[in-house]
């Protein structure tokens, strides 16, 4: 590896662990970290607030204010097992959903919509759904089909 591959590899690594700043994946993950990944380890670059538990699963409030440049409401993330299994993300406004949608789009496919205002996505590690309400805010979860029950 040459210097410069040194350099870059060390700047991503570093933004990597600040608050607030990861990748924008969201395929088979969220922010950098794959399905699986231990609540740990995501805590190190996502604040993780309030948990609430049932059984082996943990939703924990974030401090997620946007994904890909796409303002985001409200962002949970769901553990099964201390491992991330979960994403649910609520967008508002008509404006930013239709951001969201093109970035699930742009990750998944044109996926299935047996309605203008609910879209679908599977793929072997995960399931999506997309869904606007009358007021143009999303309601985004996809979820690792491996790791739920």
């Amino acid at each position: 590896m040459d210097q410069t591959q040194r350099q870059i590899l060390t700047l991503l690594l570093c933004l990597r662990t600040l608050p607030g700043i990861g990748f924008t994946q969201t395929r088979d993950g969220f922010l950098g970290h794959h399905w699986g990944t231990p609540v740990a380890t995501l805590a190190q670059s996502v604040e993780l607030r309030t948990p609430r538990a049932d059984g082996d699963v943990i939703l924990y409030d974030t401090a997620v204010t946007e994904v890909d440049h796409v303002a985001v409401q409200h962002c949970e993330l769901e553990f099964v097992g201390g491992r991330l299994a979960g994403v649910i993300v609520t967008v508002q406004g008509e404006e930013n959903s239709n951001k969201f949608l093109a970035l699930l789009q742009k990750d998944y496919g044109e996926g299935q919509s047996g309605h203008p205002r609910a879209h679908r996505w599977t793929t072997p590690n995960t399931r999506v759904s997309f869904d606007l309400d009358t007021y143009g805010d999303a309601y985004v979860y996809w979820y690792s089909t491996l790791l739920q029950h």
